[in-house]
């Protein structure tokens, strides 16, 4: 799918499974850029700072029960980005003191230091990452992705697009250009939750350092001086519920403070003297989808993040990485692109269709085979050195109609799935370039393979170069715009 030189790839989304996907992939010598329309990393591993505390108001710890993501946090924690967080947790179940338990568990629990960015921006190093980049829109022309954004067109087009953002900003981005991902990403719901920061001038006295709360409008509260690495400042995090939260998004922020202080209150805490609000729209997923990432490969077009597979930081570094894994491979795998008419590899094309296509048949190609190609489209597969594999040409016949013609793959490759992967990757270059319906004269002995690719015979059997040939046409799916 990638053109001769080291593939570009644009990563949409700077938090951790873009930041994973990413560093994977220029670690593998790929040339990467990075997108992010906020003025930090780390997405909801996010750690808000004032003048004297700082606050975790995202994503509060993180465990590793996957050995590959276990190796990647001890790489953090060599690295002095994470360390092990063992707090004095405790649940509640509702008012009164004997609703009040302490929560044994063996699960051990990590956290970024001196904050929980710190992963993420050991992630980013040596990325190269724009910051307050919102970007709006996706464009493709045959082969390579334009990027829009709130300011214009980015400079530069991309082989490969990786949207690492939540399901309904990517779903936004994808309804012109994939609709059948578009569908996907809106298949997700996803749950907000606030988030308040509360400062105190003199500690709480709690006897517990952070709580799962299951009564009321919060869910979670922590003391965020109890993590290693942290401030001496007495700062408190209280999450509220998808729940509760999601019919108050407008709320004011007065209002919203008010409401969950209270709760705090109720808990045994205290009204703070200081306090900041966070407002999360996608804070975490109702149901994943249970893929690890998903990986257009005929467009270049990828997705990861938490929402696919996993709700938690483990998750999401698990599809960055997965995602990077398809990319590579793409990047290694025999690739389609267009050919320039009278180049070097339309030469190349011409050996291959006369070895073929005419000179088993006792047949050389003719000045009637030739006539018109400079106006018609030539597409090729190609092998990671650039030998080709394979080869088409597409016809312009009628708008959205285009006639497939002369296609041929090389002897010692055939049988190995190369013309159907040729066939498809055309089909949706010509689709994204308008077409709705296909043609093409196919030999009767090549009419089964046709047929396997959605092909239907229009015709009874006519002879075209001494052998039977059948027309066969193919409806493509117009896509839905919006």
């Amino acid at each position: 799918m990638y053109p001769s030189h080291s593939p570009r790839i644009a990563v949409i989304g700077a938090g951790i499974s873009g930041l994973a996907c990413a560093a994977a992939l220029a670690e593998a010598g790929l040339a990467v850029q990075v997108f992010e329309k906020s003025r930090g990393l780390s997405g909801r591993m996010s750690t808000r700072r004032a003048d004297d505390w700082q606050c975790d108001h995202g994503a509060q710890y993180f465990t590793a029960r996957d050995p590959a993501f276990r190796a990647e946090v001890q790489r953090w924690i060599a690295a002095g980005a994470a360390a092990m967080w063992e707090p004095r947790l405790r649940v509640y179940a509702g008012p009164g003191a004997a609703n009040w338990t302490p929560h044994v568990s063996s699960v051990e629990r990590f956290v970024g230091t001196p904050g929980m960015t710190a992963p993420g921006r050991l992630l980013a190093r040596g990325l190269q990452v724009h910051t307050e980049v919102c970007i709006t829109g996706l464009r493709r022309d045959v082969a390579q992705w334009r990027l829009h954004s709130a300011d214009g067109l980015i400079d530069g087009d991309f082989d490969a697009v990786v949207l690492a953002l939540p399901a309904p900003q990517a779903q936004a981005l994808l309804g012109d250009v994939a609709p059948a991902l578009a569908a996907l990403a809106g298949s997700v719901t996803m749950r907000p939750a606030w988030a308040l920061m509360l400062r105190f001038d003199t500690p709480l006295a709690l006897p517990f350092d952070a709580a799962f709360v299951n009564a009321g409008p919060l869910r979670w509260v922590a003391r965020d001086a109890s993590k290693p690495g942290r401030g001496p400042q007495d700062v408190w995090l209280l999450h509220a519920t998808p729940d509760w939260s999601a019919p108050r998004l407008e709320w004011p922020p007065e209002q919203v403070a008010d409401a969950l202080q209270d709760a705090f209150v109720a808990l045994g805490g205290a009204r703070a003297e200081q306090w900041q609000l966070h407002r999360w729209r996608y804070a975490d997923t109702e149901r994943t989808l249970g893929q690890a990432c998903v990986w257009d490969l005929a467009r270049g077009l990828g997705l990861c993040g938490d929402w696919l597979q996993e709700d938690k930081v483990q998750g999401a570094w698990r599809s960055g990485r997965a995602l990077a894994t398809e990319v590579l491979a793409a990047a290694t795998a025999p690739r389609v692109r267009r050919i320039d008419f009278g180049s070097a590899d339309y030469a190349a094309t011409l050996q291959l269709r006369e070895a073929v296509l005419r000179a088993p048949l006792g047949l050389t190609l003719s000045a009637q085979d030739l006539r018109g190609e400079d106006t018609q489209w030539h597409f090729g597969l190609f092998d990671a050195a650039g030998a080709l594999l394979a080869c088409v040409v597409a016809v312009p016949v009628a708008p959205g109609v285009f006639k497939l013609r002369q296609m041929a793959v090389r002897a010692d490759t055939q049988g190995q799935g190369l013309g159907s992967r040729l066939l498809a990757e055309v089909e949706t270059r010509l689709q994204e370039q308008g077409a709705t319906q296909l043609l093409l004269h196919a030999r009767v002995s090549a009419e089964p393979f046709y047929a396997r690719q959605g092909y239907r015979a229009e015709s009874e059997v006519f002879e075209e170069v001494g052998i039977p040939h059948r027309r066969m046409g193919k409806t493509l799916r117009t896509p839905e715009r919006g």
